[in-house]
């Protein structure tokens, strides 16, 4: 009987706590990529961590856990959904790199849900090459790709307050590659394929983002 009172006394923590979290700390801090987006997952782990808990204690606590659990996803895509829809037609502020040009600013619209809370988002706007793009690529390399269906990830890259890079997410790609002189290029003016980005489990790490940077991802180059 003690223990039906601590898993009700637990649920009861849970709804007043999820109630009040929208002006909690951590669901206010805007990334400035997604917004209020990361603070609001966070939120969402942190009282599904604390529902977890207290279902370790039996396994009545366990099947109560489950529905709360469910109740407590639910709830969370809402918020989350809101919160993305606030990002249709901001402009991300993206620190100009000699690479690129950004001939329409970039911004997120919500777009779904891939998995439980996993939200996912269309990328808008327009990048292009600003110039030729050489990337150095071994001759093995070249003998074993064919540069005709050669594409490279667009990367959107956040770095913190100390200039380290803490998060990076694919947008999109780039297609219509040359070789010239051994190397890899990515022709001046050729336009980047915006695609979609979903956020990632570390959601700390994007309210840590004070500066965004494009990249090519050539690591597998």
């Amino acid at each position: 009987m003690k223990l039906y009172h601590l898993i009700t006394s637990m649920s009861v923590l849970a709804i007043t706590t999820l109630t009040s979290c929208g002006s909690s700390s951590s669901s206010t801090d805007n990334c400035l990529i997604f917004g209020e987006v990361p603070g609001i997952y966070a939120d969402y782990q942190a009282q599904r961590e604390k529902i977890e808990d207290s279902a370790k204690k039996s396994e009545s606590g366990y099947k109560q856990a489950s529905a709360r659990l469910d109740e407590l996803k639910e709830q969370y895509r809402a918020k989350i959904e809101e919160a993305g829809k606030k990002l249709d037609g901001q402009p991300i502020e993206i620190v100009p790199g000699e690479d690129f040009t950004i001939v329409s600013p970039l911004s997120l619209s919500f777009k779904e849900f891939a998995n439980g809370v996993n939200s996912v988002f269309n990328v808008n706007g327009e990048v292009e090459a600003a110039k030729d793009v050489a990337i150095e690529v071994t001759e093995s390399w070249l003998r074993s790709h064919n540069i005709e269906y050669l594409y490279v990830p667009l990367l959107i890259v956040g770095y913190d307050e100390q200039g380290e890079e803490v998060t990076k997410d694919r947008i999109g790609c780039f297609k219509g590659f040359t070789v010239v002189d051994g190397k890899v290029v990515l022709p001046s003016g050729t336009k980047a394929e915006l695609q979609t980005v979903a956020i990632n489990n570390k959601y700390d790490d994007y309210i840590k983002v004070k500066t965004i940077k494009l990249a090519l991802d050539t690591s597998k180059m």
